[in-house]
């Protein structure tokens, strides 16, 4: 019975449920807001990796050769069906829309896209053994930049519920061309509170002489934070406040430390030239 074993820690490690998909999650305190609605059959994520083999032509040189395999795209998309649906939720569903100002139940679809229709979406599931309470584990995916991409749709049928389908892609930024539009966050359930830094914002753009502000939710919350900027003359910091100074690119740094470890989280920060100037 060598190799019929399972390990130990097998019941911490185990993602439970359909899980939920909200607007909005702070993995550091575990803070839920904005629920999209009920959804049917589960979510499914999927990052579609594609590969370039820069080898594949040349002459004598094996496939897969590791040296040339290049990363060549992420496809990030968060798939299912909601059962439940507001006006704001249309609004998301149907992609390039905007709710009625003067009619709260009227959703008006657009033929173009503004930056404030790409909105980010968290999955979280129910993870470990300890999965109800303050420290309640979970398994967390944040998708960037959300559009649904797949329309909006409704099937009816007789006697049953309407269902809406979804499929939102992540998308990368120019403020931030180098993040992959999605991230996981793991977090066994505990009877202690871990301390951990998360800041609101993980990537900014900024005109220079301009100001923008970041906020970092912190555990246990009488933890001191620091701020620092990888690069003074593009940036500055001092309280949460980023002061740009010039044209370029920094990194924001927030940081806590607790029983002499240190956590922190950054931010990038893109400081563009004042138009005109």
């Amino acid at each position: 019975m060598k190799f019929t074993q399972i390990p130990v820690n097998t019941f911490k490690q185990i993602q439970l449920n359909a899980g939920i998909l909200a607007a909005g999650f702070v993995p550091s305190t575990g803070e839920v807001s904005g629920l999209l609605g009920a959804t049917s059959g589960g979510v499914q994520f999927a990052d579609d990796v594609e590969y370039k083999d820069f080898g594949d032509d040349i002459d004598n040189c094996p496939k897969n050769m590791l040296e040339l395999k290049k990363l060549d795209k992420h496809e990030a998309k968060m798939g299912g069906t909601f059962v439940t649906v507001d006006a704001a939720t249309a609004q998301r569903l149907m992609a390039a829309a905007d709710i009625d100002p003067d009619d709260p139940t009227h959703i008006v679809p657009r033929n173009d896209l503004k930056a404030s229709d790409f909105k980010d979406l968290w999955w979280i599931g129910d993870y470990s053994d300890q999965n109800d309470g303050e420290n309640a584990g979970f398994c967390a995916i944040h998708l960037l930049n959300g559009l649904n991409t797949g329309g909006f749709q409704i099937q009816s049928t007789d006697r049953e519920k309407g269902k809406f389908a979804f499929e939102f892609m992540g998308h990368y930024s120019m403020a931030a061309q180098d993040k992959v539009p999605y991230e996981v966050y793991i977090r066994e359930g505990s009877s202690t509170t871990q301390p951990s830094i998360h800041l609101d914002s993980h990537a900014i753009s900024v005109e220079e002489g301009g100001t923008a502000t970041l906020t970092a939710t912190v555990v246990p919350n009488t933890a001191s934070v620091t701020w620092t900027s990888a690069d003074t003359s593009v940036a500055t910091v001092s309280g949460g406040v980023v002061t740009a100074v010039a044209e370029g690119n920094t990194i924001i740094t927030a940081a806590i430390t607790v029983g002499g470890v240190t956590y922190n989280d950054t931010c990038t920060v893109v400081v563009n030239a004042v138009e005109g100037a």
